[in-house]
């Protein structure tokens, strides 16, 4: 249930009785709420003093020390009331005296019902106006006066008009020193000045825009700039806000350096966590799915079987402490670990197939690899790594198939050798082909791993120098394509 709105409390003045009685019907049938009514001046101070309504009707005319004019004087002076003033009188003299009390209206008797509503929502309506008006001048005085950094109001000549204490304490200057100086003078370079005009008349305004200044006793200092025109009092000037950036300037190159420092390590950091948590998983499933077998041989005393489940557990291990060490390297030097060299791309997918034997079993895929496949010069590990994660992906997103298949081949495309991977799994929409490779990004929540791999897999190929992308569709299976450099 909403908040019912406030109703405007009106005081009526007026020293006849029938008149009063009219006014608070009509002013009730208006829908404000009448708090009182007055018949003198010397009585409406006092009831507005107790009451404090929203606005007061006031006859100009009353018996009693005081009228309606200097009663409203007292009201507004000691209460800030504001007063519409109802009389019969309508010479120049009157309007005069009421002018100066500077009522919200001023209506002439009689008066009809439409006029007085009237009159009384718009001035309402100019009050809220004025108090707002008086809140926004409070909060931009306490802003300009506690701002912590330099706020001044210039001319498009240089000259300032009011500035914050913070200015004062950045170019060393007194309040009055400083409103005799011209900024164009306080520039260590006079170009950087004219730049500045051009740059304001081109664009209109100028955001941090760095310069460098001469503090009162010649003390160079740096200042960021962020000047915007506007109009007051019909005149334009400049708003300029002065961050002093002198010590940031002098140690400028040593916080590039520490950026750049944070920068490689957080990288080291990002690819070391997710790379390890992601990659080491295929060799664990391997070690996981011959343990199980291992267990079963051993109920049967196969020791020829034992013998071979061991061999892959050894070789699955192996491996994960070859990609724990190699990834290590890579988050720390962030490029490829091992030399590339001249490899038969055949032989990089049979290392992968080898590494995804097990979950290729579970899965029921078919694999279907191309005859021809050309040499490759790359780091054979990484690529081995490469075509890991896409048959796990695809192997991962098959949906419910009876005759699920992954075909690894490559096509010229031009003069431009392409491999890929493709599956006849549920496809990914179009408007997902770059996002898949971001990281941490994952197409299905419920979905298995950390949305890490295509990043990876992603990051190796350009290492390499080449490049990848998605061809797919919604049901119609994926095909992920990449180029690498050729022996």
């Amino acid at each position: 249930m909403g908040l019912m709105k406030k109703m405007p409390k009106i005081m009526v003045v007026d020293d006849e009785a029938v008149i009063t009685l009219q006014l608070e019907e009509r002013l009730t049938r208006m829908g404000y709420e009448v708090v009182g009514s007055a018949s003198s001046g010397e009585e409406a101070v006092d009831m507005a003093r107790c009451l404090r309504p929203d606005l007061i009707l006031m006859d100009i005319v009353m018996p009693g020390k005081l009228d309606g004019i200097e009663a409203a004087e007292l009201i507004k002076a000691e209460m800030d009331i504001s007063v519409i003033f109802l009389t019969a009188y309508a010479d120049d003299k009157i309007v005069k005296r009421a002018k100066s009390v500077e009522p919200l209206g001023y209506i002439v008797k009689p008066f009809r019902e439409t006029e007085l509503q009237a009159m009384i929502e718009v001035a309402l309506y100019k009050k809220e106006m004025e108090r707002k008006l008086q809140a926004s001048e409070l909060r931009y005085r306490t802003l300009f006066e506690s701002c912590p950094i330099g706020v001044g109001l210039v001319t498009k000549e240089g000259k300032i008009l009011e500035c914050n204490d913070v200015m004062l304490q950045m170019t060393g200057y007194s309040g009055a020193e400083l409103l005799q100086v011209n900024l164009r003078d306080s520039y260590q370079n006079p170009e950087e000045h004219a730049l500045l005009l051009k740059r304001l008349q081109t664009d209109g305004c100028v955001s941090n825009f760095e310069v460098g200044l001469k503090r009162k006793d010649g003390t160079p200092y740096y200042a960021s700039l962020t000047i915007t025109p506007f109009t007051l009092d019909g005149k334009e000037v400049l708003l300029t806000v002065a961050l002093d950036i002198t010590e940031r300037k002098l140690a400028n190159h040593e916080r590039r350096s520490l950026l750049k420092e944070l920068e490689v390590k957080n990288t080291e950091l990002e690819r070391f966590t997710y790379t390890v948590s992601h990659d080491l998983g295929a060799p664990l499933l391997s070690i996981q799915g011959f343990a199980n077998i291992l267990r079963e041989d051993l109920e049967h005393a196969d020791k020829k079987n034992v013998e071979t489940d061991l061999t892959w557990i050894e070789k699955s291990a192996a491996k994960m402490a070859t990609l724990l060490n190699d990834t290590l390297q890579l988050s720390r030097i962030g490029r490829v670990t091992n030399p590339p060299e001249d490899v038969p791309f055949a032989d990089i997918v049979k290392e992968a197939l080898e590494q995804t034997t097990e979950q290729l079993k579970r899965s029921d895929v078919e694999i279907t690899v191309a005859d021809a496949l050309p040499a490759v010069h790359v780091d054979r590990m990484r690529i081995a790594e490469v075509l890991v994660n896409l048959i796990t992906n695809s192997t991962n997103y098959m949906g419910e198939q009876s005759h699920p298949e992954i075909e690894i081949g490559v096509r010229a495309d031009g003069e431009e050798t392409v491999f890929f991977v493709k599956d006849t799994g549920k496809g990914i929409d179009k408007s997902q082909h770059e996002k898949v490779f971001e990281l941490f990004y994952k197409e299905d929540e419920s979905s298995k791993g950390t949305g890490a791999g295509l990043a990876i897999v992603k990051r190796i190929i350009e290492v390499h120098g080449g490049r990848i992308w998605i061809e797919s569709e919604t049901g119609k299976g994926c095909t992920v394509c990449f180029t690498l450099p050729l022996s």
